[in-house]
């Protein structure tokens, strides 16, 4: 037996006891797991006084274990000793940022700036920040030098832009101070000491915590009817699904099979769910799919719609408003038959780059050279040109907004010629160049809003110096003297694109003509890629 009682810390006297052991860590605790999003949704539910849960103590002899809580623990002390790891873009107020880039006197893509100077404070913030007395001590004209380096034409608004940064930082030094006097909600339990391990377990099992697309399974209610029999699959995924998550001691609430399948009618979270799943089983080379895991939730589904909806990355938990609003139920259907023309369509011109064997053997899994976030880009923007209407404003808002999904715009018929042209291009550069390292939603949001990115004309000079850079890259990284590494995407890619246009179907049936692990000069590649890509220019028909 035991009993329990309630107390409060602060956060420094958390970090104190846990640094003086006087609380500790059982050893049948689990790992830190937690991600940086869950992190970061701590410190900003700290800072804006949300609830954020307890921990749970077991306390002997004035000593504390904790029972239940770590993750919380961690990242607090985890910031308290290195807040900088947790300064994001939500600290940088998007006025002063914007009044910065005035400064600077430089003619060119705003947003493409602005991106480059978040990246940049981001790093000056983590690399001379380790503790939170640097934070309180931030020297803000050192960060205007930097600015000055980058962009010579604004030395004279080097005062003007230090003053900006003062006021942009002393929010998130405030936001430090903040976090420090937040008081920490504990639950404190006495007893015997051989039960704890039970304890763990009990609490541990009570059920995950949901994910964001559990959380859209939950209030994404509204109905729309399948109709059209090329989305029948969308029913069988869900079907799939349910008889997936199904134990046998219990069973759905309000949940019948046969039923589901003859009604025909899906809330939207499902909708998207059975059409993440659809695109990813037809699609393969452009989606990664797991057959194997049925009630997996694809995200593609969701970052693909959300993007066609010319929305932002952080605006997906009002996907199914914005379908409502902007499509309408009973027009989904032919919205998400677009779509599906729109994805056709970039499947049949990166071909080459994705489709082409490489070496693949067997039954070997097929996995896509680029991110997904890279691909949605590519399809969305193919449907925002031929569907979407908008303007912008100066800070990159999306206004009046409309979609006429019954027929293609001037716009694209405009666009289309440069885009088949040159799309092959620019996927393969951006792969050799890795600009969609990291999560890349700034990047998609910027793309689909700007719609400039896939509408330019690549020469063999930009695509060259990309290439260069690149072999450079994997000359200073890798060492074979020994033994030769296994290919990665890029190595893949370059092979695709060299191959694709020199052998013919035929050819692949086995690998006795080519294989992925050898040497060739530089040369013989630069030379065979610029005849497939801009001698040949290759371009599929339609």
């Amino acid at each position: 037996m035991g009993n329990w009682k309630m107390t409060e810390y602060t956060v420094k006297k958390l970090n104190d006891d846990i640094e003086n052991k006087k609380i500790t860590v059982p050893k049948y605790q689990r790992g830190a797991v937690w991600n940086k999003q869950q992190k970061d949704k701590l410190i900003d539910s700290m800072n804006k006084g949300y609830p954020f849960g307890s921990i749970l103590l077991y306390e002997k002899d004035n000593n504390r274990q904790i029972i239940d809580g770590l993750q919380r623990s961690t990242t607090i002390i985890e910031y308290v000793k290195n807040p900088a790891k947790f300064f994001t873009d939500e600290n940088l107020n998007d006025e002063i940022m914007n009044e910065i880039i005035e400064k600077l006197n430089v003619v060119g893509n705003k947003n493409e700036m602005k991106l480059k100077l978040i990246d940049m404070i981001k790093q000056w913030v983590l690399n001379n920040h380790s503790t939170m007395q640097d934070i309180q001590r931030m020297q803000y004209g050192d960060l205007a030098d930097e600015i000055i380096k980058e962009w010579p034409t604004a030395l004279s608004e080097k005062d003007n832009i230090k003053t900006r940064i003062k006021g942009m930082f002393q929010e998130f030094q405030d936001i430090c101070q903040n976090i420090s006097n937040v008081p920490i909600p504990a639950l404190v339990y006495e007893g015997d000491e051989s039960l704890l391990p039970e304890i763990f377990e009990r609490i541990n099992s009570q059920g995950a915590k949901l994910t964001k697309h559990q959380i859209f399974s939950a209030t994404w209610q509204d109905i729309v009817e399948i109709k059209d029999t090329q989305f029948y699959e969308i029913l069988t995924n869900n079907r799939d699904r349910y008889e997936n998550m199904l134990d046998e001691s219990m069973e759905l609430e309000e949940y019948n099979s046969i039923q589901f399948m003859r009604d025909k009618k899906v809330t939207i979270f499902e909708l998207v769910f059975g059409f993440g799943k659809m695109i990813s089983r037809k699609y393969p080379y452009l989606f990664n799919f797991d057959e194997k895991d049925k009630t997996k939730v694809e995200s593609i589904g969701f970052n693909l719609i959300n993007a066609c909806l010319v929305q932002r990355s952080s605006n997906l938990k009002r996907l199914n408003i914005n379908l409502k609003n902007y499509v309408g139920l009973d027009q989904i259907e032919l919205f998400l038959t677009k779509v599906l023309s729109a994805i056709e369509y970039v499947d049949k011109r990166l071909g080459a780059g994705t489709k082409f064997k490489g070496n693949t053997r067997g039954n070997s899994k097929i996995r896509p050279l680029h991110s997904e976030l890279q691909i949605v880009s590519i399809i969305a923007t193919v449907f925002i040109n031929r569907h979407a209407n908008f303007q912008t404003n100066e800070k990159g808002d999306v206004l009046n907004l409309t979609f006429d999904i019954s027929t293609n715009s001037n716009k694209w018929t405009e666009m289309k010629n440069t885009f088949d042209q040159n799309i092959l291009k620019i996927y393969a550069m951006d792969i050799l160049g890795q600009k969609w390292k990291g999560s890349g939603d700034k990047k998609l949001d910027n793309i689909i809003i700007e719609n400039y990115y896939y509408d330019r004309v690549i020469s063999w000079e930009n695509f060259e110096q990309v290439l260069d850079v690149y072999y450079n890259t994997i000359n200073s990284e890798r060492n074979e003297r020994k033994q030769v590494a296994n290919p990665k995407e890029p190595e893949k890619l370059i092979l695709n694109l060299i191959y694709a246009f020199i052998f013919r179907a035929s050819d692949q049936n086995d690998d006795s003509n080519y294989d992925i692990e050898h040497l060739a000069p530089k040369a013989l590649m630069k030379e065979k890629i610029y005849t497939s890509l801009f001698v040949n220019n290759y371009r599929p028909m339609n």
